[in-house]
């Protein structure tokens, strides 16, 4: 074997540890198209696309591939390309007019998982609390503290009761202060769905 092959095969083996060894998690931050609270990850190929904002809580853990769309075609109109309007017409969409939007096309709770490799389509909210299992497609709004799943994300079961529910709601400790936290650490430590 050559030196050439050997220094080939040594560099893609460094390439192959570099990139095996960050596996960590990143923090989201505030960009032009997202509003995020404190301390929310992903765990990489997180991709926010489309016109619009989205918004998202305070501790989020949200799975790989995890793709956010923020707006989407408009179908009421004979071509729904875009691009089609500004060649013939020298003019955007008729659409885009028309498309009076929220602030946020999608919004993201506190306290958050998503799974893998999971799609939100526009115009969606997200509750507090929420599980959403991996591979999901999520079409439609999902409540607080309730667990959804499949193309398109149905309704799985609740995380809490509903008593648990309101006193989650209620307490808000997402909105905690670093030290409230460490304070009420009895809090974090309780199996809220324990029947103890």
């Amino acid at each position: 074997m050559g030196v050439k092959k050997k220094i080939k095969i040594w560099l893609a083996q460094k390439i192959k540890r570099l990139l095996d060894e960050d596996k960590s998690a990143c923090l989201i931050v505030n960009s032009s198209n997202c509003e995020v609270g404190t301390f929310s990850f992903h765990n990489r190929d997180f991709i926010i696309k489309g016109k619009g904002k989205a918004k998202i809580g305070s501790y989020c853990a949200f799975g790989n591939g995890i793709k956010i769309i923020l707006s989407n075609h408009d179908y009421n109109f004979p071509s729904m390309q875009y691009s089609f309007y500004r060649k013939f017409f020298k003019m955007e969409h008729p659409g885009r007019k028309t498309n009076a939007a929220s602030i946020f096309s999608v919004e993201i709770g506190s306290d958050v998982w998503i799974g893998d490799n999971v799609c939100i389509l526009p115009n969606v909210k997200i509750g507090h609390g929420a599980i959403v299992a991996t591979g999901s497609v999520i079409t439609k709004d999902v409540d607080d503290f309730t667990i959804v799943g499949g193309i398109p994300a149905r309704f799985i079961k609740n995380r809490f009761a509903e008593e648990t529910k309101q006193i989650m709601l209620q307490k808000k400790w997402w909105e905690w202060t670093e030290e409230q936290i460490i304070e009420n650490k009895d809090f974090f430590l309780k199996n809220w769905n324990s029947n103890e």
